[in-house]
């Protein structure tokens, strides 16, 4: 079964409601310049009254280790998603302590040392999405098809009308989705997110 991951959670009262309704793994934003950034301490109070096997996403971007490693064991996540520049050594200097994502945006595809990491997330670059690029193309899946014995996850633009086809096409490990189910940033609509959820889940 495709997992689902919802990210960009900032209240309690959404992720409980995505976690009662099947999502696998919610995603929590300590970057600062983001829409839908979470402090550690409201992270803390969320992570604390969710399913213990909802796995808990912590996403940086360029952030330094100590940071990273505080705000990871403070909030009690367990798993950390870079969505950087974060090279190999940084990303793998995680690894014996964490389940580990990293992000990459086209045209760019793993290559050298990121090759040591299990999971690669796919994503659309800010700046593409405010211009309507909305979704990864169709010749970059093509690409990321052709990756083996990966954990691949695919984002960027996905809504409930769209990851049908998406998912049926590249078959990947997860889906991650924020903005196609709010009602705005940091605020999920209900019906959306169910919808999503059961959608992948039923493929």
């Amino acid at each position: 079964m495709v997992k689902v991951k919802i990210c960009g959670i900032t209240n309690i009262d959404d992720a409980l409601f995505c976690s009662a309704v099947g999502a696998d793994a919610l995603g929590f934003v300590f970057y600062k310049r983001s829409p839908r950034y979470i402090t550690p301490q409201r992270a803390k109070k969320i992570v604390y009254r969710l399913d213990p096997f909802v796995a808990k996403v912590g996403v940086f971007v360029n952030e330094t280790k100590r940071v990273v490693l505080e705000i990871a064991d403070y909030v009690g996540l367990n798993v950390l998603q870079f969505h950087g520049n974060e090279s190999p050594n940084y990303c793998l200097s995680f690894a014996n302590k964490f389940r580990v994502i990293k992000t990459f945006f086209p045209p760019a595809v793993p290559s050298g040392a990121y090759e040591k990491l299990s999971t690669y997330l796919f994503d659309i670059k800010w700046e593409e999405k405010l211009r309507k690029k909305q979704t990864l193309k169709a010749d970059f899946l093509n690409k990321i098809k052709k990756i083996e014995g990966k954990n691949i996850i695919v984002s960027g633009g996905l809504t409930p009308q769209n990851v049908l086809r998406i998912v049926k096409g590249l078959k990947p490990y997860a889906v991650d989705v924020s903005s196609g189910v709010e009602i705005l940033p940091g605020r999920k609509d209900r019906a959306l997110v169910k919808d999503f959820i059961i959608k992948v889940h039923n493929i």
